[in-house]
């Protein structure tokens, strides 16, 4: 064979190989759709639950089966996928990876978030890829929404839902369909069953504004005008809120609606009451349909309907649509092309349509409910139908801080804290305030601000200066780690917030500019201070009953294995465990139990014996005092753990003379126990005053702040303006004012620490000053 031949049977057979390889590898992995040769690469961070990843094997089957097509026929591209955190999260990393310059080429985000990234310059219009056939098939809303006024458009809604009455047919015969006639059957339906006639969303959540939106729009209100200036507040509008405000208070106190629906920011509530047999109507979501088939029997679940949105008045009753969508973020023209081209194949109508019947949603496109079955049939027709009059969230910077302070204002008017006017007027004067205050902001040139290098640099010379003023060569290598890493990781981005809180930076990577806003806004806004006195009375109650209850049970404990008893160690683990569990999940776990109806675990148990419901996250005082009794659970067992291992530095001796002497325990307490563990009772102090001053994760899956601001403390607060309200120099000028507190709280831990560890201070140990502090007390008996 000459060598020409053999070379030629190489390149074949390796040829071959590689096709082989390529056939052999999965076009669809969990991180990767398409060929893993392909040329050109797609990064997506798409919703789990809206890809291959999802949780409902229904879902993901039909992902993997739609990825699976469109990599077979886009054999050049590849795409790496990511999936992304739910909802604030999602939009808080997008917004920094904006400001970093690290966007993905495609994303998807909720349908409200559009404006964020439009105003940064960072989406890409789809029209020039998008067959106007293609565009026409989707519902109006859909293209409005996301076009702006040179008519570009800059998403793809992948699928949508609405809003609408579910009502029980055997107890609500003919649905309402105005605001009087649902007061009127559902306080007699609430009275004569003793169940909720009405439910709806009404706690510290985006919901309790969206679904009551409706019945603004239909009297002809409207959010802003066509520059995207608030108007709620201005004559003819501020009327028809207050209407809507009125509403809502009066279903409450005309007993259609129980207190509890202050507390209620989960559809989840209302499917566990409809579920549970607690309501006879409810405001709920599309998709809410499929919770009650899938835990109602046929008999039970066919006792239920849906019909549209009372109004006002008897007339056309549009609907609150929202959904999340497809954009491009690339600059790329071929990756621009390829990606805008990924979201048309997916979206186009065959699989919009097996989509959409995995996962339960709306289809937003006409062809689906015309040429599909499935659609055809009911839930899907009726609600297809109620999209002709949808409307969606104003595309707008300023409807999230809208949306804030609206959700507060519907808290106060429910509550009765303030009326349906002034709540409005103070909600409109916020939002006018901040409004002003944004389009007042003017940009900074990038990269000509000189003090963005000061955090660094400060940062630097400081861990410089200490490394240098270490002793010998010896120490100053073995110190280069922490100090790079306490640099790094601690002191910059404390520098760095004490920068931004001197600015009035929006969104991160958004234009800013010097100035006291943040610490002006803090010191004019009136409610902070009412979030201050909620904070205190959080801290002084949470930290109170953790010493407390930790000292009684390190002193059982202590006492439980002095003695031997059998199970110490095992109730000791119980208490600890209660400590590991992650914040969020304990505010959902006491959310499950507090709920105010039959499916709270604590309402049910009141219930059997002729007590509740009580309005455990509905009332302000019964809300704050759920919410601190959360929280000493959680954190009495580190105030057990601190306070048992001083106990255990007792000598036995002390113990045995107490025996001896006859003390009783208020004796043995005060004379032996108490001196003993002193230093660490105030250590243990300072360190759970420092926790809990921070604590925000567990308050916000139980009341998220609620009912009203009842219950926001001002770590919550904090976290709110970084996150929901994108006020990223207001959030770190709370910020600093935390700090301070903290470092005040801390630099007094550490004297405490050091005072007591210091022979030369004449600080002994507790086995040592133990026995002289309580010995002449037990000989004076």
């Amino acid at each position: 064979m000459t060598p020409r031949w053999r070379v030629f049977l190489i390149a074949a057979a390796a040829h071959a190989g590689s096709a082989a390889l390529s056939v052999a590898q999965p076009l669809v992995t969990p991180v990767r759709v398409g060929r893993a040769d392909a040329p050109m690469k797609l990064t997506v961070w798409a919703q789990q639950d809206y890809s291959h990843l999802a949780a409902l094997a229904p879902v993901a089957d039909t992902f993997q089966a739609v990825f699976t097509k469109w990599a077979v026929a886009n054999p050049g591209v590849q795409l790496e996928v990511s999936m992304m955190p739910a909802l604030e999260q999602h939009k808080a990393k997008l917004l920094l990876a904006a400001a970093a310059g690290r966007l993905p080429d495609v994303a998807s985000i909720d349908s409200f978030w559009l404006p964020l990234f439009l105003e940064g310059g960072h989406l890409q219009p789809l029209n020039p890829y998008w067959p106007d056939a293609h565009r026409a098939d989707f519902l109006p809303f859909t293209i409005d929404t996301l076009s702006d006024r040179s008519g570009n458009v800059y998403g793809v809604w992948h699928e949508t839902d609405c809003r609408a009455l579910f009502y029980r047919k055997d107890l609500v015969p003919v649905p309402p369909q105005t605001w009087d006639e649902l007061l009127a059957v559902a306080s007699r339906t609430a009275r004569d069953r003793g169940i909720a006639g009405y439910l709806y969303n009404a706690g510290r959540w985006e919901a309790t504004v969206f679904d009551h939106l409706p019945m603004f729009w239909a009297q002809g209100g409207e959010l802003v005008d066509p520059d995207g200036r608030p108007v709620f507040g201005l004559a003819p509008h501020r009327d028809r809120l207050v209407r809507v405000l009125t509403f809502l208070r009066d279903t409450v106190q005309s007993g259609a609606s129980p207190r509890a629906v202050l507390a209620s920011n989960d559809y989840k509530q209302l499917s566990a009451a409809a579920i549970a047999g607690d309501t006879a109507m409810f405001l709920g979501g599309n998709w809410q349909i499929k919770e009650l088939e899938d835990a109602l029997s046929p008999e039970e679940f066919a006792k239920w309907s849906v019909a549209p949105i009372p109004q006002l008045a008897d007339g056309p009753a549009p609907t609150g649509s929202g959904g999340w969508i497809w954009v491009v973020f690339s600059k790329d023209p071929e990756k621009r092309r390829a990606a805008a081209q990924f979201i048309l194949d997916v979206e186009a109508p065959d699989n919009a349509a097996r989509i959409s019947q995995a996962t339960g949603h709306l289809p937003a496109q006409r062809s689906v409910y015309r040429d599909h079955a499935a659609f055809q049939e009911e839930p899907f027709r009726f609600f297809g139908n109620l999209l002709d009059v949808a409307r969606a969230r104003p595309a707008v910077p300023i409807y999230n801080v809208i949306s804030r302070e609206l959700q507060v204002a519907i808290g106060y008017a429910i509550e009765g804290t303030r009326s349906p006017e002034s709540a409005i007027d103070e909600a409109f004067r916020v939002v006018v305030d901040e409004d002003r205050r944004r389009r007042a902001s003017v940009p900074r040139p990038a990269g000509r601000d000189p003090l963005a290098w000061a955090p660094g640099v400060l940062a630097a010379l400081v861990g410089g200066l200490a490394l240098l003023g270490a002793g010998g060569r010896g120490i100053r290598i073995w110190l280069i780690p922490t100090l790079a890493l306490a640099t790094v990781f601690l002191l910059y981005p404390i520098l760095e917030l004490v920068r931004i809180a001197f600015t009035d930076l929006g969104a991160p990577g958004g234009p800013y500019r010097y100035t006291l806003h943040g610490f002006r806004s803090l010191a004019a806004d009136p409610q902070f201070y009412g979030m201050v006195g909620v904070t205190l009375i959080f801290v002084l109650a949470c930290v109170s009953l953790q010493l407390v209850l930790g000292l009684l049970l390190a002193w059982l404990f202590d006492a439980a294995e002095r003695r031997r008893v059998i199970g110490s160690l095992a109730a000791r683990v119980a208490v600890v465990s209660a400590w590991v569990i992650p914040g969020v999940l304990i505010g959902v776990i006491w959310k499950i139990l507090l709920i105010e109806n039959r499916s709270g675990i604590v309402n049910y148990w009141l219930s059997q014996v002729g007590l509740g419901p009580a309005p455990l996250l509905s009332s302000g005082s019964l809300a704050l005092v759920s919410v601190i009794i959360a929280n000493t659970w959680r954190g009495t067992a580190f105030s057990m753990l601190m306070q048992y291992a001083g106990l255990r530095r007792i000598p036995r001796e002390l113990h045995e003379a107490a025996d001896l002497e006859g003390l009783n325990g208020w004796q043995r307490l005060r004379w032996v126990i108490l001196p003993a563990v002193a230093p660490v009772i105030l250590l243990n102090v300072l360190l759970i005053t420092i926790y809990t001053l921070n604590t925000f994760d567990m308050i916000l899956p139980l009341t998220a702040g609620g009912p009203a601001r009842r219950t926001e403390v001002v770590s919550l607060y904090m976290y709110r303006s970084a996150f929901y309200d994108l006020d990223s120099g207001k959030s770190a000028a709370i910020a600093m004012v935390m700090l301070a507190i903290n470092v005040a709280l801390a630099w007094g831990a550490v004297r405490l620490m050091i005072r007591h560890s210091s022979p030369t201070a004449g600080a002994a140990t507790a086995a040592d000053t133990a026995p002289a502090t309580a010995a002449p007390r037990l000989e004076s008996l």
